[in-house]
């Protein structure tokens, strides 16, 4: 693990459960090709695309991602820029959101949103805690 990573603390964005553990955030997932249903633990760390699951999850596979805590979809309309999978979003618990691909071995993934870099300077600066002048 390294400590220069920064941890996101994130919350679902249709009941707002906490869903951290740890440096894990595990969510519910269904592999779209063969229908196949668990858990997908992703990194809490933005930049850091390791994941923990039981389902076979081969590279490339698009994922369904629901909260395990109210079942909703976590799935947005955008589509990833990187390779127009579609995205999921969680909510940033100091505010904001980050997006990310649903699909396997993909780093699409954006604080704020895809090309706001506004948007994600003041993400950043919130979830560090760095005042702004």
């Amino acid at each position: 693990m390294n400590n220069k990573l920064l941890l996101i603390e994130v919350l679902c964005p249709k009941c707002g459960a906490d869903l951290n553990e740890g440096d894990r955030i595990p969510l519910d997932g269904m592999v779209v090709d063969t229908g196949a249903r668990g858990v997908i633990k992703l990194s809490a760390y933005f930049g850091e695309y390791g994941i923990e699951t039981d389902l076979n999850l081969p590279q490339g596979a698009l994922v369904r991602f629901y909260c395990p805590r109210c079942e909703e979809s976590l799935m947005i309309s955008q589509q990833c820029e990187l390779c127009h999978a579609p995205l999921a979003s969680l909510e940033i618990k100091k505010g904001g959101h980050v997006d990310f691909c649903s699909r396997r071995s993909c780093g699409g993934h954006a604080l704020g949103g895809f090309g706001d870099v506004d948007q994600m300077i003041e993400l950043l600066n919130k979830i560090t805690d760095t005042p702004t002048y």
